[in-house]
């Protein structure tokens, strides 16, 4: 009954049809050399709901009096399935045979009409010598079975002005780095992995997995310093060049149509004032001053400006009149 089951399903998921009679349904399972009575067609219909009833919580295939038969619901939204899509197509780690092989499996999930609504989008081929998809999961067995993991990470040269992969010589056996992972972490769109090397002692080591090659486990001595080290506070620190450990009061003043963007980056959460010039004085608390804060507001121009606090306005000060004697000298 299983293959039947598997048939009909088929049958639903792949047509192009909005409804499906049960002279219909019968044909086509004849392609599957399966032959059966249309009335056997409703209790393998009925089947088929029970069983995803718990999913679903409603009849996955329904019935309209004399229209036929319909697939009634899709496992994925129109907007979860889309989502999910594009970030499999703009990922920027993943090589094409991963983005393939994941685009094929969700869509197993979705009707054929389901799919002419998607919007399909497609970037530029880009090589990758590594699947990201496969370093996750040699990592992730890892860290489940704590079993010391050794690699290659790889740095880059200039050859005849382009960029080549070379291999970084700076592990623990030249060529070969070894590590206890504990974590892996999601920042800045890239998989990075938490964990000790005895290389670098009394304190963790971060590596982006999408610069990691050769990776398997090992059968060196598994160290477990997560707590000694408290992973979890150092987390955001390593990981992440554009975090901070200051905290303080930002106050700006920024131009009216750029507003969208101040609550983008800052949320709602914020105070807001009117200025005499027809601007807005803005004021947020706890916000991390990092380099990625400067980058940020200076990316805005003239359009903002630093009013407090005073040493971020000061750097900011510092920096831009190094762009200055750039440009002059």
């Amino acid at each position: 009954m299983g293959e039947k089951m598997y048939a009909v399903l088929k049958i639903f998921m792949t047509s192009n049809q909005e409804y499906l009679t049960a002279k219909e349904i019968k044909q086509q399972l004849e392609t599957y050399h399966i032959y059966i009575e249309r009335k056997n067609i409703y209790a393998i219909i009925a089947q088929i709901n029970s069983f995803f009833y718990p999913i679903f919580h409603d009849n996955l295939i329904k019935s309209i009096q004399r229209g036929g038969n319909y697939l009634n619901l899709d496992y994925f939204e129109d907007g979860e399935l889309q989502f999910l899509l594009d970030n499999i197509t703009y990922h920027e780690d993943l090589n094409d045979k991963d983005k393939l092989s994941l685009k094929q499996k969700l869509l197993c999930f979705s009707s054929s009409i389901q799919q002419q609504r998607l919007i399909h989008n497609d970037t530029p081929s880009k090589t990758q010598t590594f699947s990201l998809l496969i370093n996750l999961t040699t990592i992730m067995k890892a860290i489940e079975k704590e079993k010391v993991i050794s690699f290659q990470y790889i740095n880059y040269e200039i050859q005849e002005h382009h960029l080549v992969e070379v291999l970084s010589t700076h592990g623990n056996n030249n060529e070969l780095y070894y590590m206890s992972p504990y974590r892996i972490i999601s920042s800045n769109n890239h998989y990075y992995v938490i964990g000790y090397n005895q290389m670098h002692q009394n304190r963790l080591s971060v590596y982006r997995i999408d610069r990691m090659r050769s990776i398997q486990t090992v059968k060196n001595t598994y160290i477990d310093m997560s707590d000694e080290l408290d992973v979890t506070s150092q987390v955001a620190k390593m990981t992440n060049m554009y975090t901070s450990n200051i905290d303080d009061t930002l106050k700006i003043k920024c131009d009216k149509h750029i507003l969208r963007e101040i609550v983008s980056h800052f949320g709602q959460d914020i105070y807001i004032e009117e200025t005499h010039d027809g601007r807005y004085f803005i004021t947020i608390e706890d916000t991390p001053i990092s380099d990625g804060l400067i980058g940020w507001l200076m990316m805005l121009q003239n359009q903002v400006e630093v009013i407090a606090p005073l040493f971020l306005k000061e750097e900011m000060i510092k920096r831009l009149q190094l762009m200055i004697k750039q440009y002059e000298d």
